[in-house]
C-alpha cells in the first residue's frame, strides 16, 4: 500500500512544479487555513452497478454564487467475483460468476446559484467487455493483496452467470459494448456552517437519474438519490468528510436480474494537505445489497480508495487515484484507477 501511495505522489510531482499554490476561489467554503478540495467523487462502476445510480463521496462545500465548475473524469476498473464450491472453471456448484472490465468517461457541470444552492448535471459514456487487465492484476496482487484465485479462471472474457435461491439459472441479458449512461441532475443545498461560525459544514444533495442510456446501457427506469454530507477540520492540514444517503429505483428488474429497490450508501474520507497546492485523500465507501435474486450474492459492498488532487494555476485541478476491494471481494471492482481534470470559470 505504501509503495502505491509513493508511486502516485511521484506520478503527480511534475504538476506540483507548475502549481502556483494559490487557493481555490471558493474560500468562503473552507474552514481551514488552506482551502480543502474534498473527496474524489468516485462512483461504483462494478459491472452490475455501472448502469445504475450510485452515490459518490463528495464535499458539503458549495460553489460561490456565479461560479461554474467543469470536470472530466475517466474510470477504468477490473471486475471479478464468484461463489462456487471450488475455484476455477469446473466447479460442481457455481452460485454466481461476474468477470469483466469497465470504462467510464463522464462530464460533470456544476454552477453556484446562491450562497445556499448549487445545481449540476453529469453525462457518462460507459463501456464494458473482457478487457486487458486480468494478467496485469495478477502481478499487482503479488505485492500483498489477496488475488481471489484469479489465476484459476479463464482471462479476458465478459461473463455474468448465476443461480437463484432455488438454484435455477439466472440469465443476464446485458452485453459488452459502449453507450451513453443515464443523465444525472442534482441540487446541493447548504444547511449549516460558515467560514467564521461553527467548524461543521453540512449540506444535502438530491439526484435524479433519467433513463436516457443507449445501447446495452439503455433502460433501467427513473432513479432518485439523496445524501446528507458533513465536513469538519482536523487542525490546519486535515479535514474529515462524512456522508450517508440512499437511492430509490422505480424499476427493480433490469437485464435479467432483480435489483434492490432501495439501497443505502455511506462514506468516510480524510484529506491531508502536505503542501498548499496538494491534497492527499483516503476514502472508505460502502453500500448495501445490490442484487436480490442471485444465490450467495453479498449484501455489503465496500472500497478503499487512495488518491491526490493537485492545484494547477488558479483555476485548474488534476486528480488521480486507485481503488481496491479489501473486504467483500465478490461483488466489487477488484482494482480500479481514476483520473480527472477540473476547470473553474
Amino acid at each position: 500500500m505504501r509503495r502505491l501511495a509513493v508511486a502516485l505522489l511521484i506520478a503527480l510531482a511534475p504538476c506540483a512544479k507548475v502549481a502556483t499554490g494559490q487557493e481555490p476561489s471558493n474560500l468562503a467554503a473552507s474552514t481551514s487555513r488552506v482551502s480543502r478540495r474534498g473527496p474524489i467523487e468516485w462512483r461504483e462502476e462494478w459491472l452490475l452497478a455501472q448502469p445504475r445510480l450510485t452515490l459518490p463521496a463528495t464535499s458539503p462545500d458549495l460553489l460561490p454564487p456565479g461560479e461554474t465548475r467543469l470536470r472530466l473524469d475517466f474510470d477504468w476498473g477490473n471486475d471479478f467475483g464468484w461463489s462456487q464450491d471450488v475455484a476455477g472453471e469446473h466447479p460442481e456448484d457455481r452460485r454466481f460468476l461476474v468477470d469483466g472490465e469497465h470504462h467510464t468517461l463522464d462530464v460533470t457541470l456544476e454552477h453556484g446559484l446562491t450562497s445556499r444552492l448549487e445545481i449540476g448535471g453529469r453525462v457518462p459514456v460507459h463501456w464494458r467487455g473482457g478487457g486487458l487487465l486480468d494478467g496485469w492484476i495478477e502481478g499487482f496482487h503479488r505485492i500483498g493483496f489477496p488475488n481471489n484465485a484469479r489465476d484459476q479462471f479463464v482471462q479476458g472474457r465478459l461473463r455474468v452467470e448465476g443461480r437463484s435461491e432455488d438454484l435455477l439459472p439466472v440469465e443476464w441479458t446485458g452485453a459488452g459494448g459502449v453507450g451513453l449512461g443515464k443523465l444525472e441532475l442534482d441540487a446541493r443545498v447548504g444547511l449549516a456552517g460558515s467560514a467564521r461560525a461553527s467548524p461543521w459544514r453540512m449540506s444535502v444533495i438530491g439526484r435524479v437519474a433519467l433513463p436516457t442510456g443507449t445501447g446495452t446501457f439503455s433502460g433501467g427506469g427513473l432513479e432518485l438519490g439523496a445524501q446528507l454530507l458533513a465536513a469538519h477540520p482536523l487542525g490546519t492540514s486535515f479535514d474529515l468528510f462524512l456522508g450517508a444517503g440512499a437511492v430509490h429505483s422505480s424499476t427493480t428488474e433490469y437485464q435479467g436480474l432483480v435489483y434492490e429497490g432501495n439501497r443505502g450508501h455511506g462514506f468516510v474520507a480524510v484529506e491531508w494537505r502536505p503542501w498548499r497546492a496538494w491534497s492527499v485523500l483516503a476514502q472508505l465507501d460502502a453500500a448495501g445489497r445490490q442484487i436480490d435474486d442471485v444465490a450467495d450474492y453479498p449484501g455489503v459492498h465496500s472500497y478503499l480508495r487512495l488518491g491526490a488532487k493537485v492545484q494547477i494555476g488558479e483555476r485548474w485541478e488534476l486528480e488521480a487515484g486507485f481503488s481496491e476491494n479489501i473486504w467483500h471481494q465478490q461483488a466489487t471492482t477488484d482494482f480500479g484507477i481514476r483520473t480527472g481534470l477540473t476547470r473553474r470559470f
